[in-house]
Formats: structure tokens, sequence, C-alpha cells
């Protein structure tokens, strides 16, 4: 039997064997990040039921085929330096795993925003793998004089130059090792049509997690003012925030950016702890949402003038000629195998 086929089986049963609902580290790793208040138990809850129905689904196996993971071509020998961010529940997982499935032996700096869920299916891996090193650390000096062949990076833009400099000070990876980087910060949605399916599927793309992270919508087109669906809007906001609570977290900053959008006559529904305004600028104030009225040339123009911060362009099904697009009910629920930044995580590691 192959390399790759004793790998991968092995890998598959122990994401199973973690994914248990009765599997008690887990349930210990749910339980601890609750209790310290890092994400609320619905998110974590959400973030496992999509992480099951992928694994269910087959979406491993045609992960390997896409990314071209074979006996001879795979990432054995090398060793990974993985730096995760922590701004949602497991949104290290897929680096993690891919990184796993490649045969490189795994080195993970867990942020100290999620120090629990992630380490409990490395512990799995640890137990069930036994041809690669998994080790993992909050702390990064736990890396000095690892010397990694490559390395990846999830966080900001602006992060990443004081990032790699510590990295080449600690000799945590090698002087010519590969950086992989991870940068994006949000996604457009393009709505070529409006229903109450729509609607429903852009306010969850909108608020899971809190708005956060780079598959979330920060950017809405649309062939309607703002003005034509406010009251709308306004009822699936406050019905979602009564299905999820937790969601639903006071920003101070919006105040100051409602009496902005006021004194220039900006139109806008603000709902206190959210703020929808009709805007073409790059989105940076957290839990605000720009509405554009226009069409698909109008998503052309915005993904160009934002480039490389945009992750992803949802639409109601339809493709856009030349830019990859994804349905937009797929936005919080992404495939194991979903590029992010455009790249495949494990053909990047092999290559």
């Amino acid at each position: 039997m192959s390399w790759e086929k004793v790998h991968i089986d092995q890998i598959i049963a122990a994401t199973k064997n973690w994914l248990d609902p009765q599997d008690i580290y887990l349930q210990k790793a749910v339980e601890k990040t609750v209790s310290e208040v890092l994400f609320s138990e619905e998110d974590i809850l959400h973030q496992l039921a999509v992480l099951r129905n992928g694994v269910a689904n087959g979406e491993i196996p045609e992960w390997i085929k896409r990314s071209g993971l074979s006996d001879q071509k795979n990432a054995k020998g090398n060793k990974l330096l993985c730096l995760h961010a922590g701004n949602l529940p497991l949104v290290g997982f897929q680096t993690a795993i891919g990184v796993v499935l490649s045969g490189a032996d795994y080195y993970g700096k867990l942020s100290r925003k999620d120090p629990y869920l992630l380490a409990s299916f490395l512990d799995e891996i640890q137990r069930t793998v036994t041809d690669q090193e998994v080790h993992y650390s909050t702390d990064l000096m736990s890396f000095k004089d690892l010397k990694a062949d490559k390395v990846v990076f999830a966080g900001s833009e602006q992060s990443v130059p004081d990032v790699k400099n510590e990295i080449q000070k600690l000799k945590a990876a090698k002087t010519d090792a590969n950086y992989i980087i991870r940068t994006a910060k949000f996604s457009i949605a393009y709505l070529s049509e409006w229903s109450e399916e729509i609607k429903a599927d852009l306010v969850e793309a909108i608020l899971r997690y809190g708005g956060k992270g780079c598959r979330s919508v920060a950017v809405v087109v649309v062939p309607l003012g703002l003005d034509e669906v406010k009251e709308e809007l306004k009822q699936a906001i406050n019905f979602y925030w009564k299905q999820n609570p937790q969601h639903q977290k006071p920003t101070p900053n919006l105040k100051y950016q409602y009496a902005y959008n006021e004194g220039i006559q900006r139109n806008q529904l603000w709902l206190k702890d959210f703020l929808i305004q009709e805007s073409e600028d790059l989105p940076e104030t957290d839990f605000t949402v720009n509405w554009v009225k226009g069409d698909v040339s109008k998503v052309r123009d915005l993904r160009i003038m934002f480039g490389q911060k945009v992750q992803t362009v949802y639409t109601c099904g339809e493709d856009i000629v030349g830019m990859d697009t994804e349905p937009l009910r797929s936005a919080q629920s992404p495939r194991l195998y979903w590029k992010p930044d455009g790249v495949d995580v494990i053909e990047a590691v092999i290559e």
C-alpha cells in the first residue's frame, strides 16, 4: 500500500475521531474556550458542523486530488512553521490539516485568542499519525533555531515585516525560507436579485462571527439603493440578532461614523451595534458594511481598487467572466479545499 494511502487514511480517521461529538478532548477544549469568553459556543458549534459536513462529504480526498499530492509529490522531510490567526474559532484548522496532509513536519504557533480548539485536533493527530512530527505552542520563542523550510503566516499586512524579522532573529526559519502570506481582510457580495432567501444568506455572511474574518462580507454591490431595502434589512438583522445574540457587540466607534455620515448627508442604516452605509470607500471600521448601488462593472472596479484586501466575491449563483466567485450561501461554510488568498495550502507546501 502506498505512503499516500496510509497517511491520508490515518489523518481522516484522526479527524473523524476528533470531530465526534462525544470526543472528550474536543468537549473540554470547547468548554474552556467558552468559559474564558474567547468565542461563543454557537460560533464554535457552527464551525465544527461545517467541518463535520466537509469530512463526511469526502472533501479531504477531493482536496488531495486537486492539490496533486502523491507518493512522488509531497513535503515529507520538510519543516513547516505555521503562525495562526485567532480572530475566528478554528481559523487555523485548514492550514494545520493541509500541512499535516502534505507529509511535512508541522510546527504551529497558536494564537492566544484560540489556544484550545486547534490544540485538541493536533493532540489527536499526534496520537494517530506516526510518520511525522507535530508540535505546537502559543510562544514563538518555542521555535528558536527550528530553521523551518517554509512559513505560513496569517495576519495583517502591517505586521508582516515585524513577524519576518522576529522569525529571522530566532532562526525559526532558514534564511531562504519560502513565506506563504495571507493578509486578505474582507469579501464582496454581488446581488443581481433580491429575495427572502438571498437576504437571509446576506445577513449570515455579514454577521456570523460578529462580522470578523476575511470571508465575512463588508461590501455589498446590488442594483438597489439602500433606501429601497433599508426597512427589510433592519428587520432581518434584528431577527438574526434575536437568534444569535452573541453577534451583537457594541462598538463605540460607530457613533462617530454615524455622526460623520449625518454631517455629509450620506445615506445609512444605523442599528447602534451595526452600521450599513452607502459608500465605495475601503471598509475599515468594524461592524460596518458599505452598500454600493451598481452592476457587474462596479464589482469589477471595486475588486481591482481593493486588490489583495479582498478574499472572495460572492454571487447569487451566476458566474462573472474573468473572476473567481463563490455562492453567497457558502460564505461562512467553506469547503475544506477553499483557497485563502487564492492559494491552495497543500499545493503551496509541496511545491
